[in-house]
């Protein structure tokens, strides 16, 4: 059985519960993502997924289709 990663991103423009769901309900569709937890005030976005099914690109054009940037660089 795969052992779940854990990945968070940062992510510009998120201020608003409505942002939250939305980035949730995105990036949760992803086949092989467990659980999204988006922090607002922290302004990012936990993903917690299994790598043989989806990748890090795949969520971070999930989080772009919601209309928001990952913020690069860290």
């Amino acid at each position: 059985m795969p052992i779940p990663q854990s990945k968070v991103f940062r992510v510009a423009g998120m201020q608003c519960q409505h942002c939250k769901k939305t980035v949730e309900d995105m990036v949760g569709k992803l086949s092989g993502v467990e659980s999204v937890n988006v922090d607002l005030e922290a302004g990012t976005v936990e993903v917690k997924y299994n790598l043989e099914q989806v990748d890090t690109e795949a969520i971070e054009g999930a989080i772009a289709g919601a209309g928001y940037d990952v913020i690069k660089g860290d």
